[in-house]
């Protein structure tokens, strides 16, 4: 610079009146908008604009945390009412010979779903619209074929959960149950895996390492819960269950990512996408009970062994499908999982409390393991001074 070797004083009177002069020789941001607009183009601010959010880039984080917390509830909610439905079932079996059809239950679930997510979506457009059931019909079959690429893309995570569950069924009967326990926890890396390749989502070492953690410390817990069983190990075909549950984690984490792709990359809302993957479902149902129990259904009756505590339990799976969807738009599926495996942790506790069920050291390493990678996920540990050395 000119005035480097310059004294002090006379050093700043020149970089003042260097800076004046720049300032004059600049362009005011009024002037060139006037002279934008005299050249016919539109004022300045237009032009600067930035580019629109994205629906779900306005989520708080208190929606997103409501929402995974729903979640455990109704996961823990879903696995009580399991159980009591099954002992209910079995004693209505016992009482008339009539037994419930897990066939039947899952057309009545995904029924319910539908009806629940047409009422969220009357709902959601109620401010707008009105409070109308025929205008909310009209509604979903206008979108519905506005959209037709859009809404056939929901028949590849139905079709996908249909395989998925068929698989399990294979590598149920070729696993021990502990095994196929520790192996089905792979399907979390391969969500993980499949939200960077198809979301492009970035996660960093610290978030890899909790989710290898997760992996096994929820592994860990289902071990606890369970005991040796004496099967015929003649029949079973270690290979082909490891095999078919790894196939099994592959579509869980694909399907998931899959359908979280679409509920975010589309305009149509989350409510009106649960009405198509529903009905779908609700087709694929009703053709499983035809095929396994069309005869005990001609006998007995479709709703045969339902009871009040079988209502709960259709209530909640119905309730949890919608609150899922809503956690994978909103949130994501890698925290899905997290929920899910918290809601393990709570279901163990209450059994403990009112089932008898004995917590093992298993159970406390396992739970130890799944809040430490909760914690670490969410950089929370950082701050802690006995912690600021963990990975």
């Amino acid at each position: 610079m000119a005035f480097k070797d310059a004294p002090r004083g006379s050093r700043e009177s020149l970089k003042k009146a260097h800076a004046a002069g720049a300032a004059r020789d600049q362009p005011s941001l009024e002037a060139v908008e006037s002279s934008s607009q005299r050249i016919g183009h539109g004022p300045l601010e237009k032009k600067l604009e930035p580019a629109p959010r994205s629906k779900n880039a306005g989520v708080s984080t208190t929606t997103k945390t409501l929402l995974l917390l729903a979640l455990v509830f109704q996961n823990a909610t879903l696995n009580i009412a399991a159980r009591r439905s099954r002992v209910a079932a079995a004693e209505e079996e016992e009482r008339s010979g009539c037994g419930l059809r897990n066939t039947t239950v899952v057309v009545t679930i995904e029924s319910v779903k539908i009806l629940m997510a047409f009422l969220l979506f009357a709902l959601e457009r109620k401010h707008e619209h009105g409070l109308s059931v025929f205008g909310t019909i009209r509604a979903v079959a206008r979108i519905t074929s506005q959209h037709r690429f859009e809404s056939a893309k929901i028949l590849v995570p139905a079709c996908l959960y249909v395989c998925q569950n068929n698989l399990l069924l294979v590598a149920a009967d070729n696993l021990e149950g502990p095994v196929l326990a520790l192996f089905g926890q792979i399907k979390i890396l391969a969500t993980a895996l499949f939200s960077v390749v198809l979301l492009r989502r970035t996660l960093g070492c610290r978030r890899w390492v909790s989710l290898f953690v997760l992996t096994g410390s929820i592994a860990t817990v289902q071990l606890s819960q369970m005991r040796q069983t004496s099967g015929d190990e003649g029949s079973k075909n270690l290979v082909l269950g490891l095999c078919v549950t790894a196939i099994i984690s592959t579509i869980s984490g694909f399907s998931g990512v899959y359908f979280e792709l679409v509920l975010k990359a589309s305009p149509i809302s989350v409510w009106v996408r649960n009405i198509h993957l529903a009905t779908i479902s609700t087709l694929i149902a009703l053709a499983a009970v035809y095929s396994n129990d069309l005869a005990a259904v001609k006998e007995c009756g479709f709703f045969a062994g339902y009871n009040n505590v079988v209502a709960a339990y259709v209530a909640v799976q119905a309730g949890g499908g919608l609150l899922i969807a809503a956690v994978i738009k909103y949130a994501d599926n890698i925290l899905k999982a997290f929920a899910t495996s918290v809601a393990i942790i709570v279901v163990s506790a209450v059994s403990a409390l009112f089932y008898s069920f004995h917590l093992t050291r298993l159970f406390f390493v396992g739970t130890f393991g799944v809040i430490y990678a909760v914690f670490l996920y969410g950089d929370l540990l950082k701050d802690l001074p006995l912690c600021r050395r963990l990975p």
